[in-house]
């Protein structure tokens, strides 16, 4: 069975159970702020394939960068109590830490499909306040009719404007792309 078949069946599984306990929301947030955990902290991603960590620190380590606190975990090894570190031990257990980023993007990527969310990034050079956010994000709805998940990223590198991505729409109205184009024009002359 290849990797991908693999995240998406956990993904199904685990979004199919939530969804029954009413729980999908709760671990999306979850995920979500795992997921930037493993994007920020360098090293996470190397702990966790390594043989020489056991499974248990692993999931007090994914279980703390999800946002559990030391409380939450179970005192032995059963975590039957919980779905989402149920989740966590059955990825540990069948060894499949290097799919599980995959698996939380398509987890997210169900979740916001079944409850019709829009996921939007936008970008800007500098960082921009709550009130145009809510702008973006309040025009985003109303062209689309659907809810969004706005995120927002600075990315100096684009000189100013901003760049807009709703689903697989990109639009790119930074100066950075603006000062490409009269470079290209300019060449093709």
């Amino acid at each position: 069975m290849s990797s991908g078949s693999i995240a998406v069946r956990y993904s199904r599984a685990l979004f199919d159970e939530a969804r029954a306990q009413n729980l999908d929301a709760e671990i999306y947030e979850r995920l979500g702020v795992l997921l930037h955990s493993t994007q920020t902290v360098k090293d996470l991603q190397r702990v966790l394939l390594s043989p020489r960590v056991s499974k248990e620190k692993k999931l007090l380590l994914l279980g703390t960068s999800s946002g559990l606190k030391a409380a939450d975990f179970p005192t032995e090894r059963d975590v039957r109590h919980s779905l989402y570190l149920r989740f966590l031990w059955l990825v540990l257990e069948h060894e499949r830490e290097e799919l599980l980023r995959v698996m939380i993007y398509l987890y997210r990527s169900l979740y916001r499909e079944y409850y019709e969310i829009d996921l939007v990034v936008f970008e800007t050079a500098t960082s921009v306040g709550d009130a145009l956010l809510k702008k973006v994000e309040a025009k985003v709805h109303a062209r689309t009719g659907r809810k969004v998940e706005l995120v927002s990223r600075v990315s100096p590198e684009l000189i100013g404007g901003f760049c807009l991505r709703i689903g697989d729409l990109r639009y790119d109205c930074s100066y950075k792309t603006k000062l490409q184009n009269i470079r290209k024009r300019l060449w093709n002359r």
